[in-house]
């Protein structure tokens, strides 16, 4: 099927514009891909709710979110490898490539074996209970965090092979693993919802451990057949020449830490602050709303790089143009929220049963927040072709710093409930729209004055889109 989709894209497309349609069958594959990955996770927790109580299901979301804090330790790195190996595998540099692979991985295994040993020592130190408002078994709710941790940080060591397959142009491949990594967890679950219900350890090891599996077979495989060139080894680690890789996306990494930060403490702001079933309220109602936004990524991600090339050679009227082709679609998405939001109650009764009850003001408030939400993504994917984001880091910062301040303050001066959230939420969401805005207006303005880039580093461009 995929082979035949790629022929017919060529045919649309002709041979002399292999890169468009290469573009044009990634996004149609990611967007498939995708759809069936929406339709896993759905699956997922509708089973997960069957092996956990609403309750518990919560107190494991906040767990799990709590740990994501390790996404933050490749600074930057997952970005940095992904553009080195687009460079070099695009001037057919297999040597560089391999060191940068190599270095990475290195780099990543220095990072993480020392905390992951470390952090699994010391968290039986830890009253967890306290921590999570909870009154779990202590032994069971120490298991718990430990397969967690132990299972995201292998899989943040072998998630390179993603940012080499994007690098490679290959995105959808990336798409592809991620969907097995959400579709293996689901058969054990629906076994452990009829023999092992209410065991946490259970779902740990399902949701984290198993996709870690995954990981390796897609990892051994490719390096032994398409990435045989640049498979990493121990002498071909060179740290020195791999400078480049902690100061190319410093930015993004700032970025990076203030949007785990705040996602990573929602769920535990909602348990100490109401409990673990406003977790799960708040998480599904999150999760529902997130989806028009997630097909709005995919065709951000394409763009990403379509706008770095153009902003190089100066095409400003194609970004405008495209800045514009942009908003029409978040206009369009934004009515498909809206469509969401009508349709809430009837939905969640298909999915989860009358055993979650949706306020309205909660889901109008969701709604307001993605809807604003897809003008901020658009805008910040622009910013991110340009490069230019060094503003977007500070602001960053900023809203993060005073996240859980003003959140505070709604939930227990302004008596705004579980609402609290998604206010400060939609408050720095407003913000950077703003921002973003016109920080963009500045930079094309800024930009269009120094005039038409050097023959020499249009030639490099033009080597390097080859």
């Amino acid at each position: 099927m995929v082979k035949r989709i790629r022929e017919y894209i060529k045919s649309l497309t002709g041979a002399n514009k292999a890169r468009t349609g290469n573009v044009t069958f990634n996004i149609i594959m990611s967007f498939l891909l995708r759809a069936i990955s929406i339709v896993v996770s759905f699956l997922v927790i509708s089973f997960s709710l069957k092996l956990l109580d609403t309750s518990k299901y919560g107190i494991w979301l906040a767990i799990s979110s709590t740990v994501g804090w390790v996404s933050i330790l490749d600074i930057g790195l997952a970005n940095g490898l992904r553009n080195k190996v687009a460079e070099y595998l695009a001037i057919k540099d297999n040597g560089q490539a391999k060191i940068a692979v190599s270095s990475t991985y290195a780099i990543l295994f220095i990072i993480m074996i020392p905390i992951m040993l470390f952090t699994c020592f010391g968290l039986k130190f830890i009253n967890w209970n306290s921590v999570f408002n909870t009154r779990l078994n202590e032994q069971e709710l120490l298991y718990t965090l430990m397969t967690v941790f132990i299972g995201l940080s292998l899989q943040f060591i072998l998630k390179p092979i993603s940012s080499i397959l994007q690098g490679d142009q290959k995105i959808y491949k990336s798409n592809q693993i991620q969907l097995v990594c959400n579709f293996v967890p689901l058969i054990p679950i629906i076994f452990f919802s009829q023999y092992l219900k209410g065991s946490m350890v259970a779902m740990a090891f399902a949701q984290t451990i198993l996709p870690v599996f995954v990981l390796l077979v897609y990892t051994v495989i490719l390096f032994r057949s398409r990435y045989r060139d640049i498979q990493p080894s121990i002498k071909h680690i060179n740290l020195k020449k791999s400078k480049s890789l902690f100061g190319l996306s410093f930015a993004f990494f700032i970025v990076q830490i203030a949007g785990v930060f705040l996602y990573s403490t929602t769920e535990l702001i909602i348990t100490r602050e109401f409990g673990g079933s406003d977790v799960t309220l708040y998480n599904l109602l999150f999760k529902y709303f997130s989806t028009a936004g997630l097909v709005f990524n995919i065709i951000l991600a394409t763009y990403w790089s379509a706008f770095t090339n153009a902003f190089a050679l100066r095409d400003f009227t194609w970004i405008k143009t495209s800045i514009s082709k942009l908003l029409k679609i978040s206009c369009l998405l934004l009515l498909v929220i809206i469509v969401q939001l009508v349709l809430v109650k009837p939905v969640f009764n298909i999915w989860v049963g009358k055993r979650v009850q949706v306020p309205l003001m909660l889901s109008l408030t969701m709604c307001v927040y993605f809807g604003a939400n897809l003008f901020t993504s658009m805008y910040t994917i622009v910013l991110n072709g340009t490069g230019k984001v060094k503003m977007q880091s500070i602001v960053s910062i900023i809203t993060a710093a005073l996240h859980i301040p003003v959140v505070l303050f709604f939930i227990r001066y302004l008596h705004l409930g579980l609402n609290s959230l998604v206010y400060a939420s939609i408050l720095w969401t407003v913000i950077q729209v703003i921002v973003w805005k016109n920080e963009i207006r500045s930079v094309l303005k800024l930009e269009h004055k120094r005039g038409e880039p050097s023959v020499v580093y249009n030639e490099q461009i033009a080597i390097i889109n080859s």
